[in-house]
């Protein structure tokens, strides 16, 4: 078995369709938080730098879905 696809904060800020700079940065602020509050997709930090296991993101948005906007109580 391999080693898995990473992708940096840079990548999965522009899944999220960040393309200017400013877009990405608050993509890449919204990741921290997320990272934070333990509610993103798993990570790995190396040093400084934030990686995201390809499956990982795919599993994290995946599990977000839904067919609807009302807020469930």
């Amino acid at each position: 078995m391999g080693l898995p696809q990473m992708l940096t904060t840079v990548q999965v800020a522009r899944l999220f369709g960040a393309e200017t700079p400013e877009e990405i940065k608050t993509r890449q602020r919204y990741l921290a938080q997320l990272r934070f509050r333990g509610q993103g997709p798993r990570f790995v930090k190396h040093g400084r730098m934030i990686l995201y296991p390809q499956d990982a993101v795919a599993e994290w948005l995946e599990a977000g879905e839904t067919d609807c906007t009302r807020s469930m109580r």
